[in-house]
């Protein structure tokens, strides 16, 4: 088996996206680059992995242009950036040659993330030229997926469905693409160790949410079960992606122990919620949403050991059951209750909470495990040659 990796993909490496998230207009949604972007440091462990990174840009970007550019994050990790345009026209023309040009073909499987359908169709012409097995990186269906055209969800679903291979979040979701039973395998996340933490921003204690700030996800309910609470000491911190703040401005009015503070990196929203008295997601239950999609922004509070509270899920549930704190939906009376309950913990209580947490997480997503489960998942390919 030849030892390199090919991962088309919209994720940058951190410092190249610091820089990325300076030249918007209105703050992108985090959640894609976070996650590919430790796939890809778990492939890394195996593997040589060349990403080829097609950086999204729209009329919310500041800049009509981005240069083509190559950044080795290490010895096992070139992140290749091809040019892109803002220009609807020239956006996608000639991606592929872009792509080809700063691509040797010397891997003998390729990565991509299912849900964009330009880096789907260059994948799949690049198979068809060099003969590499694809792997399908599916996050989600592109059903539930709001802002997606109806014929974009079908090209998706029918091109993603042809694929050699799968990494997905849910049996659910594995069996929607996997009609074939070809090579696949279900991960819960991916998760890093982190031991060094940056200075946050914020003065005394606080509750934190970090993540796609859209109404279904449960932000306006957050805020108005906030402003219930009987907390006068305490701040809730917001940070994430908005197409509207003005909204979630009118939403806030003029508490001024919520505090709104934009889109984060990765390594300043890890900050914010090692360091809150407690780290809430309250994306409401949604049996359409939640056989296909898993809470990665509660997996992420859990596996740096922050006291965490999400609303009931039941495929959370049945691997972090003990180490969450649930509200029973995502009403604000419930999540205002849930929140009670976690501050009136002791320091104690709180402390192993918080480390049975990280252990449980650690134990399923570590780039370790990760790493065992894509090996597992490519020698599947050598067992059927």
């Amino acid at each position: 088996m030849k030892n390199k990796i090919l991962y088309f993909t919209t994720a940058l490496d951190n410092e190249e996206f610091k820089k990325y998230l300076s030249y918007w207009k209105v703050s992108p949604n985090l959640s894609n680059q976070n996650f590919h972007n430790k796939l890809i440091h778990a492939l890394a462990l195996s593997y040589d992995v060349d990403v080829i990174s097609v950086r999204s840009i729209n009329h919310y970007f500041k800049k009509q242009r981005l240069a083509a550019k190559i950044n080795k994050e290490n010895s096992k990790i070139y992140w290749k950036y091809i040019e892109v345009r803002r220009n609807k026209i020239d956006k996608f023309l000639n991606m592929y040659k872009r792509i080809e040009f700063i691509t040797m073909p010397d891997s003998e499987y390729i990565f991509v993330d299912a849900l964009n359908l330009s880096l789907l169709k260059a994948a799949i012409k690049y198979r068809k030229k060099h003969s590499q097995k694809i792997i399908g990186v599916v996050t989600d269906n592109p059903n539930n997926i709001s802002f997606l055209k109806k014929k974009y969800k079908a090209k998706l679903l029918e091109l993603g469905k042809k694929l050699d291979g799968y990494i997905t979040l849910t049996p659910k979701l594995e069996s929607l693409y996997n009609l074939d039973n070809k090579p696949s395998i279900v991960i819960d996340g991916v998760s890093e160790k982190i031991s060094d933490f940056l200075p946050i921003e914020v003065d005394g204690d606080y509750i934190y949410f970090g993540g796609s700030l859209m109404k279904e996800y449960g932000v306006y309910n957050l805020i108005e079960a906030f402003k219930d609470l009987d907390k006068p000491n305490l701040k809730l911190v917001i940070c994430g992606h908005h197409v509207n703040t003005n909204k979630l401005y009118d939403a806030i009015g003029n508490d001024p122990n919520i505090l709104y503070l934009g889109a984060k990196s990765y390594e300043e929203n890890l900050s914010l919620e090692k360091n809150s008295i407690l780290a809430i997601n309250p994306r409401p239950i949604n049996p359409k949403i939640d056989e296909y999609s898993i809470p990665s922004k509660t997996l992420e509070y859990l596996s740096i050991g922050a006291l965490t509270v999400t609303v009931d899920n039941e495929l959370l549930k049945s691997h972090y059951g003990p180490c969450i704190i649930w509200s029973k939906s995502g009403d604000p009376k419930d999540l205002k209750e849930a929140m009670e309950k976690a501050l009136s913990l002791t320091k104690t209580e709180r402390e192993m909470l918080s480390l049975l947490g990280k252990n449980k997480v650690m134990q399923y997503t570590s780039l370790e495990n990760v790493n065992n489960s894509l090996q597992r998942l490519l020698r599947e390919f050598s067992f059927d040659e």
